[in-house]
């Protein structure tokens, strides 16, 4: 059932590590970044990916469902498909996490959402 999930739906095949080492024209989204996934997923949180950056902690989910749930718990976050992006307790400017929210949405070419006023 799941490959059927992705022939539908192909954002369920990018990775966080496919944007942690994307090529950027402008700002680089994912400076700093480490690979959290260990000590997050799982019994703590029910991702299957995560990264800590600068600019947020990026967690990847299994279905969009999933995580419209947890962004939907989170204080300052943003939510693009399977992945949710928690600004909570990092020092980017609110410009620099915008260009990183930017950038990871614009991993696809179908995203029209808006993006949160976050001044």
């Amino acid at each position: 059932m799941l490959a059927s999930c992705v022939l539908f739906d192909p954002q369920g095949n990018l990775t966080l590590h496919d944007v942690m080492n994307a090529e950027y024209d402008a700002f680089d989204a994912s400076t700093q970044e480490e690979e959290i996934s260990d000590e997050v997923c799982g019994e703590q949180l029910d991702c299957v990916e995560a990264y800590s950056t600068a600019e947020a902690n990026y967690y990847r989910f299994e279905s969009r469902l999933l995580a419209e749930e947890y962004w939907s718990t989170l204080a300052d976050g943003f939510v693009v498909n399977y992945i949710v992006m928690d600004f909570v307790g990092k020092d980017a400017t609110v410009t620099e996490q915008l260009w990183a929210m930017q950038a990871t949405a614009g991993m696809w070419n179908d995203y029209e959402g808006d993006y949160p006023d976050r001044r």
